[in-house]
């Protein structure tokens, strides 16, 4: 059992990864332009969408196998 959650564990990595690697494009693009407090909005949003989305991945693959 365990081993079947510690396989996603690199699908989380991975998507934390993309997040994180988002993370100066919001700097550079969003914050000049709109600021802080929509700059850190934006970086949540960003962080929740990319959970989800794994989310929706990993579920995907739980129920197929």
């Amino acid at each position: 059992m365990w081993r079947q959650f510690a396989s996603h564990f690199d699908d989380m990595a991975l998507a934390l990864t993309i997040w994180i690697s988002t993370l100066p494009l919001v700097g550079l693009v969003v914050v000049p332009f709109f600021g802080l407090k929509v700059g850190l909005l934006a970086a949540a949003a960003l962080f929740i969408a990319v959970m989800i989305i794994c989310w929706g991945i990993c579920s995907w693959k739980i129920l197929k196998s």
